[in-house]
């Protein structure tokens, strides 16, 4: 096992020095052990490729990076920022705070913390930087917001979740929203504060309720989205897959026919970015798959329960070592192939000390959330700092206040499993 191990990370990590992404860097270090190894036929890495993706869970992927690209172009992202604009815009620093809210709600869309950060950053950092915000500021809470995508539901993260371990993927969705409300409150107080200490101006004055009226309306069908993809798998009316191609329509019709902003030439950049973002995703999620496959094959699993174990039975401390490890993979690895990679060899520690797959499934994708916008990888901290234009070193000078209360909210949502599952035993039982 040793030497198995030691050419899949070796090669694996050689590859990544050398700037190769991290989806053809896994395909190669499979390649290279499973050569070493000998035992094999090839054609092998092809079946596990397809076994990996061949899953109708899955599918919900491309339908839910659809959606978000459908908002975007079709208006929709635009007018929730201005609904949450309209209710937080007032206060000091309100354009902060309309950043993370706006994020909130479009999480209940998009399912993608990258989409997310996109969507609200094109929109907000412009203005942000009219209003005299700091760069490093407005690119920070551009990327930390950006982190609820996969938190609040649905959320492309809880589907691979889901798929792998077997646990409902309804009770997940349903299991992020308190989290997701907290990480999101904890942004705010976070923006606030700073804004208020550097005297950061206010968007405007406090409006009227007609004026409040008004944003609401012209956002009202964009808001009714979440309702109705959550409330349809909450109903049974369709699947968790399902809801993602209901997304699509609904978001197709809002910014074609209702907002009038989706226009025919509009619809193959659309499809050609959207089947790009899911080939990419796809890709991923098939080679990490080999690559987990190996590792379960070479009985890494079995070798990190007895480690593991033989530290500690007790679930508490077991998180609290869990939760370690995933900050530090976190800052190395994005969240999908984390998942794949660590989901196959650290389910059976679960089982082995009880630990509820639907806590920890949420709990573990928040953790690996604040690996976006941590160095070196950060994918969040990429975007923020490419729409900001302005160096990732001045976004982490200015990340760490927001960081440190999502650490915070992580430990307590850890230690307070009923901020996950209190909600799914209401609403499923």
């Amino acid at each position: 096992m040793t030497t198995i191990l030691l050419i899949l990370f070796g090669v694996f990590l050689v590859l990544l020095v050398f700037g190769m992404p991290i989806s053809f860097a896994l395909a190669l270090a499979s390649v290279a052990a499973l050569l070493n190894l000998g035992t094999y036929d090839l054609t092998v890495i092809v079946q596990r490729m397809f076994t990996s993706i061949n899953s109708f869970s899955l599918m919900a992927i491309p339908f839910f990076m659809l959606a978000g690209e459908l908002m975007e172009v079709g208006g929709i992202s635009r007018r929730i920022v201005n609904f949450a604009n309209a209710f937080v815009g007032w206060i000091t620093g309100g354009l902060a705070m309309a950043c993370v809210l706006g994020s909130m709600i479009f999480a209940g869309v998009s399912g993608s913390a990258v989409a997310t950060a996109a969507a609200m950053g094109s929109i907000l950092v412009p203005a942000m930087e009219e209003k005299k915000y700091g760069k490093g500021y407005s690119a920070s809470v551009v990327a930390t917001a950006g982190t609820i995508g996969p938190i609040i539901p649905p959320s492309i993260p809880m589907v691979i979740y889901g798929s792998i371990t077997g646990a409902s993927i309804g009770r997940l969705f349903v299991g992020g929203y308190i989290p997701g409300i907290l990480i999101g409150l904890g942004l705010m107080i976070v923006a606030y504060l700073i804004a208020k200490k550097r005297n950061y101006p206010k968007t405007n004055e406090r409006i009227s309720l007609r004026e409040i009226g008004t944003c609401t309306a012209d956002a009202l069908l964009s808001l009714f989205m979440p309702f109705v993809i959550i409330g349809g798998i909450l109903l049974g009316i369709f699947t968790p897959t399902e809801a993602g191609a209901v997304a699509c329509v609904y978001a197709f019709i809002l910014g074609a026919f209702f907002y009038k902003e989706i226009k025919l030439k509009d619809l193959y950049r659309v499809m050609e970015h959207g089947v790009q973002i899911t080939t990419i995703v796809m890709f991923l999620v098939a080679v990490a798959s080999l690559f987990g496959w190996i590792l379960t094959a070479e009985g890494l699993p079995a070798f990190i329960v007895k480690s593991f174990l033989n530290i500690s039975t007790n679930p508490l401390v077991i998180l609290l070592l869990l939760n370690v490890m995933l900050l530090i993979v976190g800052m190395f690895m994005d969240c999908t192939p984390a998942i794949i990679l660590l989901m196959p060899v650290l389910t059976p520690l679960l089982k082995s000390v009880g630990i509820d797959f639907v806590h920890f499934g949420v709990v573990m994708i928040l953790n690996l959330g604040i690996g976006l916008v941590t160095p070196p990888v950060g994918t969040c901290l990429f975007v923020a700092g490419k729409i900001a234009n302005i160096s990732i070193v001045e976004i982490v000078k200015e990340i760490f206040p927001f960081l440190l209360v999502m650490i915070a909210l992580l430990f307590l949502i850890t230690y307070v499993p009923w901020t996950v599952t209190w909600l799914p035993s209401v609403l499923i039982g």
